[in-house]
């Protein structure tokens, strides 16, 4: 199976103090990937190295084969990476439809002064985009919700619809930031469900979690912070019996709890 992102030997420094230090991940096409780790561990550091939003002191990031590093957000998009983050990033005042379009926007040709004018272009643009919003509200399941507000939706439903919102970039890989978070257990497992039908559909996840459960039953691999650095790499088997992550992160409760995932 071929490599859709490679780390290399990452680290950064703030302060003097190594939030990441020479990490290295590789995450296979399709496969769904966790990094987990205890509060400070580095998961969110490395995220944003990978999304563009910090530049790596040392170490470099290939993007299904190409070099990435430094590359700003905006510009990871357009070569097919997309993210969600921990606390939503809902505009609660469009409806979840006009939120998802809002994701569609880097693939619209159209410029402002077409679309201002509604110059037929646009139109049809608009048209086209709109629809492919509300099949990717039926992937995730909010298609009734489609012409409602945002602010009048559950919390679970605006967690889905920042999946969606992520989609509409037609993303190659995504990455989720807690996807699970806040979410009451139904919830956890229309997440779980979900995740596992956009890596289905061919789209590589990696996701930060700490919904052990979640995290074991989902995996394919899991990379296992402590510190900044790498103590483990493996299945959901092997991480649990990991002696370093017990003592690290797990603790006697916590692999009883990944355990029975």
């Amino acid at each position: 199976m071929s490599s859709m992102l490679d780390v290399l030997s990452i680290s950064i420094a703030f302060g003097g103090v190594k939030a990441v230090s020479d990490v290295s991940i590789s995450v296979a096409a399709g496969a769904v990937f966790s990094i987990i780790g205890p509060n400070g561990a580095g998961k969110t550091t490395l995220f944003n190295i990978i999304s563009g939003v910090y530049i790596p002191q040392d170490g470099s990031i290939r993007l299904n084969g190409k070099d990435v590093t430094g590359m700003r957000s905006d510009a990871l998009a357009r070569e097919g990476l997309s993210r969600t983050f921990q606390n939503l990033q809902v505009f609660m005042q469009m409806t979840a439809v006009e939120n998802v379009m809002v994701g569609r926007h880097m693939h619209e040709r159209s410029r402002t002064i077409s679309q201002l004018f509604s110059l037929p272009g646009a139109v049809r643009e608009n048209r086209t985009s709109r629809e492919r919003s509300r099949e990717l509200l039926e992937f995730v399941g909010l298609g009734s919700y489609a012409d409602r507000s945002a602010a009048a939706m559950p919390y679970g439903a605006l967690k889905k619809l920042e999946l969606a919102r992520a989609l509409a970039t037609e993303p190659r890989m995504i990455l989720l930031d807690e996807p699970a978070a806040g979410c009451n257990p139904a919830e956890t497992v229309e997440v779980e469900k979900l995740v596992r039908k956009i890596a289905g559909s061919g789209v590589t996840v990696v996701l930060v979690e700490h919904d052990m459960k979640l995290v074991m039953r989902i995996s394919d691999r899991i990379h296992v912070l402590d510190g900044g650095r790498t103590i483990c790499e493996g299945t959901a088997s092997e991480v649990q019996r990991n002696e370093r992550v017990i003592a690290a992160y797990l603790g006697d409760h916590g692999r009883r709890e990944a355990a029975n995932a």
